[in-house]
Parts: C-alpha cells; sequence; structure tokens
C-alpha cells in the first residue's frame, strides 16, 4: 500500500516545506504513529521527534506546537479521502440524496479499510468530545450537513422526498448514524483491514432502507391516524 504522507501535499511552515521530500515523509509518518497510538493529551513531541530523528528545535521550526502538528495530519487525511471521494463530487446532482449518501459512504468505508491509522486517530479524536474535537472535527461536521442540507432540499423540491422532513434533523441523522456504525464495525475487530467493504455496506442499506420505508407498516399507520 502507498504510504499516505507519500500522496498528499500539505503545508505547515515553510520552513518545513523546504525539507527534501523524504523528510517531510518521515516526520509525517512519526505523527500518523503517535497519534493513532496516544490521544491527543497524552501524545507527546518527544516521540515524535525521536522516532523522526530530528531535534526539538528543528520540530519547533516545522510547527508551532503539538496542535499544530495534529491539524496538520488531520488535513492530510481530508486530502487522501477526497481523492476517494472526488469521483463521486464531480456530478452528483445526477444521483438522489440517497444515492449520492451511499456512494459517499462506500468510498468513505474503501478510505478507512485502506487507512487504518487515520481510522484510529479518529477513533480516539472521536471518543473525547472535548475542546480538542472542537478545534479539529467540528467544522468538517458543520461542512458536511451544509452539503447534504443542500441536497436533501433538492429532493423536496423534486417532490422525490416528504417536504415535511426538516433537511437538518435528516442531515444530522445521517451523519450521526453513518459515523457511529463505522466506529462500531471497526470496534469490532483488532485491525480495520479485516473488515469488507460488503460488511460495511450492508449496514449502511439497511440504514437506508429505513430511512426510504420508515418503521411502522402501511396498515398500522392507518390505525394510528384514526
Amino acid at each position: 500500500m502507498t504510504s499516505v504522507s507519500q500522496e498528499v501535499v500539505i503545508i505547515p511552515t515553510k520552513t518545513f516545506l523546504n525539507l527534501p521530500k523524504e523528510k517531510q515523509n518521515i516526520i509525517r509518518e512519526a505523527a500518523i504513529n503517535e497519534f493513532a497510538t496516544r490521544r491527543f493529551q497524552d501524545a507527546k513531541i518527544s516521540n515524535i521527534i525521536k522516532e523522526s530523528k530530528i531535534s526539538r528545535g528543528s520540530f519547533y521550526q516545522y510547527f508551532h506546537d503539538k496542535m499544530d502538528v495534529y491539524k496538520h495530519i488531520f488535513d492530510s487525511m481530508a486530502q487522501v479521502k477526497l481523492q476517494y471521494l472526488s469521483d463521486k463530487l464531480q456530478n452528483p446532482n445526477d444521483l438522489s440524496f440517497l444515492e449520492l449518501f451511499r456512494e459517499l459512504y462506500k468510498s468513505g468505508a474503501k478510505f478507512a479499510l485502506s487507512y487504518p491509522r487515520f481510522v484510529k486517530i479518529t477513533k480516539l479524536l472521536m471518543s473525547a468530545k472535548d475542546n480538542v474535537y472542537e478545534q479539529v472535527f467540528k467544522d468538517n461536521i458543520a461542512i458536511a450537513l451544509d452539503y447534504y442540507v443542500g441536497f436533501i432540499k433538492k429532493d423536496q423540491e423534486l417532490g422525490l422526498m416528504d417536504p415535511d422532513i426538516d433537511p437538518l434533523i435528516l442531515a444530522r441523522l445521517v451523519v450521526d448514524m453513518t459515523v457511529n456504525v463505522a466506529f462500531d464495525e471497526l470496534g469490532q475487530v483488532d485491525e480495520p483491514f479485516e473488515l469488507t467493504e460488503k460488511r460495511l455496506l450492508k449496514r449502511i442499506d439497511q440504514i437506508i432502507y429505513i430511512f426510504k420505508k420508515g418503521i411502522l407498516r402501511w396498515t398500522r399507520c392507518s390505525k394510528l391516524k384514526t
């Protein structure tokens, strides 16, 4: 598998960018390993320095602090994941909201299976839900919500979806449920590579089915309305 740090272009300090690419990759890989092993609060700059074989002074020429390098890794994650999603995002208007959502989830699952360390970093961040989460992850969730709301409204205008559904509530349900399903699956095994795309999609297809069909049978719905 190709290393993540060899696939992306990221922008910390100019000093870091002036390093040879190989040196950048070594430092980046050391940071990924540290944050995939420990929560942000427990991660140590000294471990990154030791693994990458740089001096403490050099580290602070490349990054201002631990949060700086942490955000840098999440920028890397976002860029790599975007490569998996780009094909689905080119012509999104050709799909309904639930179709688009499934395709994006499918691509996201492939990303997760291909880059288990990134998944571990995100799991550690999600488990804390602290001020670090607020700084790093909350904006990304907001972007996803806005994106989904737009497509939900489009489907409502086209008559493909119940106009009484609150787009933001549905978008939140979709984001929360899929994140929980993904991390629940990833928590079932020691290594994410043991998961299969088929297993992940089976669960997400059940969620989509519930969204499409609801939970009450029509005969039961009729009785409830009388």
